[in-house]
């Protein structure tokens, strides 16, 4: 196995396709939560993704780079998903043993997203307790941050998967490809 980073736009299937993966026996790790929790706890909340993201990815980093020691190496492997991370700090952080995949949604239309939402999203989803502007607007961040990591992931040759549309093949497509990179049989 390897471990997998999901990373990627608010509400483009990441937690989705980790649950589906922790079912192969990954250790799913949401950094958006924890990020929400020291946020919360020892900063004040930054909306900045790229002063964000060196940091982000350093703390993923750090916790691959734990799962080496002796004690764990080899007994466990993580699904990590995140938003707030570009693929260059990733690709600079040189994560060994990890795949690292990115999803967003750079051709959206935000108001049929928002309409899908509230038919689908159960209600423990974080977007329930939100008003219809403030999930549009982050649904509106996400696009424009999507077009930017989908032409990262080009130069630095990392797979992006497009949720615009079609969103349940699409995890689906991510799903059979990261097993397959994993060496998971299905």
């Amino acid at each position: 196995m390897k471990h997998i980073i999901i990373a990627g736009a608010s509400r483009s299937g990441k937690t989705t396709l980790a649950l589906k993966l922790a079912k192969h026996g990954f250790i799913h790790y949401k950094m958006d939560s924890i990020k929400r929790g020291i946020d919360d706890n020892f900063y004040e909340k930054r909306d900045d993704w790229r002063e964000i993201s060196p940091k982000m990815s350093h703390l993923i980093w750090t916790i691959i780079e734990d799962s080496e020691t002796d004690q764990i190496k080899g007994k466990e492997f993580y699904v990590i998903d995140t938003c707030h991370v570009y693929p260059k700090d990733l690709y600079n952080k040189d994560i060994k043993n990890t795949i690292i995949i990115f999803l967003g949604y750079k051709d959206l239309d935000i108001h049929k997203k928002l309409e899908e939402m509230k038919k689908y999203d159960g209600d423990n989803i974080w977007t329930k307790n939100q008003s219809d502007e403030d999930n549009l607007y982050n649904l509106e961040l996400g696009v424009p941050y999507s077009k930017s990591v989908c032409e990262e992931c080009l130069k630095y040759e990392i797979k992006y998967f497009d949720t615009s549309e079609n969103f349940n093949e699409v995890i689906n497509e991510a799903y059979h490809y990261l097993l397959k990179k994993s060496n998971i049989d299905v």
